[in-house]
């Protein structure tokens, strides 16, 4: 399974979840009969396929340090995932004792009482806030108490084609960062050659990024918000690198164009390092997703959470261990990373390995650390999804950008309204 397709059920996680309207509550666990229970930590992925093998080899390697508890990863597709999690936390029955969930679900989670804190437990340990990059731990801090533990985060970065970039724009990149502007001039440049300047694949994550950067946000303080000027102008942006030949056309192959030497800047996520590692015809290059402005740059990404759901079966002895599992965790991440995922524990600074990686990029400076934003306001997996759906045709000029905005707008409120 592609992770894109993964990232994409992650994102409508939320939606899955209102529509199940859980009741369970939000009681702290009652410590459970330590002597009976299974001194094993279940953990719930929504990561499958190739990745999910990664973060089971180091699971596997905490494993053989001979824990009280071990750890065991059943993995699921997303989707399946939220819904199960939804049915077992309602009856009270088979709740695993962590998941892994996406950075935008914590708070609808929470908000359906169907979260545990893990403050009392992780108190005094080396998981806390300091260790992690602070956007990353934001995301599982609800109302003042911490209710997720980062995991490995997921960027939308931009892969570039060196050789075409010394062609056509040459010391477009010696900042590491690219303009809008920049990418106009490369595709002003080549576009006689048949060569596509900008690669657009995923809708969402093109937009959001954009948006940001723009000064765009997703919830006016009480709703969520997109039918705005701000979203008029990002999505004017796109279709202008479209009506100029100087972006593709829907449809288009953009990784296989990209790998064939067609495309000089494609924007894509870092879990596609796999696909960029098989290129061999070209030197490629890994840095932030293009800019609307250099001097303040802004870094969409995601941040999975190790959660714990609402269980009565869970013992205190349980959580302490599951604690201990994430304090080693810490540091211990090289086989996860290697999907091209970056941690967001500070301590894999430290690892050789992952910093010769080229998206260690996003955790090397403070520059990069703070450009990285996590959206987390109810409602945005609701716009993704309608934006992703709809933002072709407003490119291609058969809706108006204002129109289908407002259209998207009105059908965020009705589901967030259900």
């Amino acid at each position: 399974m592609k992770k894109k397709t993964k990232i994409l059920s992650a994102l409508m996680l939320s939606a899955s979840l209102i529509l199940s309207a859980c009741n369970s509550g939000g009681d702290q666990n009652s410590g459970g009969d330590s002597n009976n229970e299974k001194k094993e930590i279940l953990l719930w992925s929504g990561t499958t396929g190739p990745d999910g093998d990664l973060i089971k080899k180091d699971i596997d390697r905490y494993n053989a340090t001979n824990p009280d508890y071990k750890v065991k990863i059943v993995s699921m597709e997303g989707a399946v995932l939220g819904n199960k999690l939804a049915t077992v936390t309602r009856s009270g029955k088979g709740v695993p004792d962590i998941a892994l969930i996406a950075s935008e679900a914590v708070s609808t989670y929470h908000a359906q009482g169907m979260l545990e804190p893990w403050d009392t437990f992780i108190d005094g340990t080396e998981v806390k806030g300091d260790n992690y990059l602070k956007e990353a731990w934001q995301v599982g801090t609800v109302e003042g108490k911490q209710y997720g533990v980062p995991a490995t985060m997921g960027s939308w970065v931009m892969y570039y084609n060196k050789d075409l970039v010394d062609k056509y724009v040459p010391g477009a990149a010696d900042d590491n960062i690219i303009t809008y502007e920049e990418v106009k001039k490369a595709g002003a440049a080549a576009k006689a050659d048949g060569i596509y300047a900008y690669g657009f694949t995923w809708g969402m994550q093109n937009f959001n990024n954009l948006y940001l950067q723009m000064g765009g946000k997703f919830s006016d303080g009480e709703k969520p918000t997109i039918d705005n000027e701000t979203a008029v102008k990002t999505i004017e942006e796109f279709k202008k690198l479209h009506d100029l030949g100087y972006m593709n056309k829907k449809g288009e192959d953009m990784n296989k164009l990209f790998n064939n030497g067609k495309v000089i800047f494609l924007p894509e996520g870092t879990w596609m390092l796999s696909q960029m590692n098989k290129i061999t015809n070209f030197k490629w290059a890994q840095t932030f997703t293009p800019q609307w402005d250099a001097g303040k740059i802004i870094q969409g990404s995601g941040a999975d959470q190790f959660a714990m759901f609402v269980s009565k079966e869970r013992s205190e002895a349980k959580i302490k261990s599951t604690v201990k599992f994430l304090e080693w965790l810490q540091g211990n991440q090289t086989e996860w990373i290697k999907s091209g995922a970056n941690p967001t524990s500070l301590a894999m600074l430290d690892n050789e390995e992952y910093t010769k990686m080229p998206q260690s990029f996003l955790l090397k400076t403070d520059e990069a650390r703070e450009a990285v934003t996590i959206i987390t306001d109810p409602g945005s997996s609701y716009v993704f999804g309608e934006i992703d759906a709809g933002i072709w045709d407003m490119i291609q000029g058969k809706a108006d950008i204002k129109e289908q905005l407002k259209k998207i707008q009105q059908t965020v409120n009705d589901k967030m309204a259900q």
